[in-house]
């Protein structure tokens, strides 16, 4: 099929890149490097598993996984459709779905790669010498966040779907990265203090606004982890914010940006 032709030719091309090997390192060396401390700072008197060491990657990973993802992603399409090289492809018997789709195989499955083998490694590390291995919440745990890459990659594709030159999908995937990811959790901490000082909450915000701040993908995240994962961990609250919940809007994160982008790349004039 066409898009399995695209998919590997975009891996070929992509993997050689100095900047994809960058990338896609730190993503490892943050992983490895999250195992080798986590059993460093569990107590004595607890147990270390990987299942607990999930809500600890979650930390590691929710801002370097979506930074990666959107970098790996933005340039996918626009660059070719900049050059004129996509119009050239699409005069083949290649179609647009074609195009993203291979480009979407490409780059979510080389993040995904890393992310796999990282954590496979992190997982012994953990283990080894004195932890245990949760071997089917610890899988979950992989395809998890394997899936967090994605819906980042996701982004970055959309991004590059939307704009006709690199330079604004670049700017706009690093626009939504650092709303999405450092604002958005800017804003939430100070709303909880505003709110806190007024006199109105505890500390902790209403069910209501929980749900809003909550709908950024890293915070379902680590909700889905908690509630899935970790038997430590527990999500508390009104059924809305439950890790059910949660799996749902994260799966509508994994595919409503890119298929909403799409929509738009569909039936715009290349030229």
């Amino acid at each position: 099929m066409s898009w399995q032709l695209i998919a590997r030719q975009d891996v070929s091309d992509t993997a050689t890149q100095r900047s994809t090997r960058v990338l896609l390192a730190l993503v490892a060396m943050a992983t490895l490097l999250a195992g080798y401390i986590y059993p460093l700072t569990v107590p004595e008197e607890a147990a270390t598993t990987t299942a607990t060491f999930s809500t600890y990657a979650v930390g590691w990973l929710t801002t370097l996984v979506p930074l990666v993802g959107v970098l790996l992603g933005y340039g996918s399409v626009v660059s070719e459709r900049e050059s004129g090289s996509l119009l050239l492809s699409l005069s083949l018997p290649i179609s647009r779905e074609d195009v993203l789709l291979g480009k979407y195989v490409s780059r979510t499955g080389l993040l995904a790669a890393t992310i796999v083998g990282s954590l496979a490694i992190a997982g012994w590390l953990v283990v080894y010498p004195f932890g245990t291995l949760d071997l089917l919440p610890y899988l979950g745990f992989v395809v998890l966040t394997a899936l967090f890459g994605a819906i980042w990659t996701g982004i970055g594709i959309a991004v590059s779907l939307l704009v006709s030159t690199k330079r604004r999908a670049l700017v706009l995937g690093v626009t939504v990265f650092f709303l999405l990811v450092i604002v958005w959790d800017t804003v939430v901490q100070a709303l909880s203090l505003a709110l806190e000082e007024l006199g109105i909450t505890d500390g902790e915000l209403p069910d209501p606004l929980q749900f809003v701040a909550g709908l950024e993908p890293g915070r379902l995240f680590r909700r889905i982890t908690e509630g899935f994962i970790d038997p430590n961990a527990a999500v508390d609250g009104a059924w809305y914010l439950s890790e059910w919940i949660a799996l749902v809007l994260f799966v509508v994160w994994l595919v409503g940006p890119l298929g909403l982008a799409y929509l738009r790349f569909s039936g715009v004039d290349l030229s």
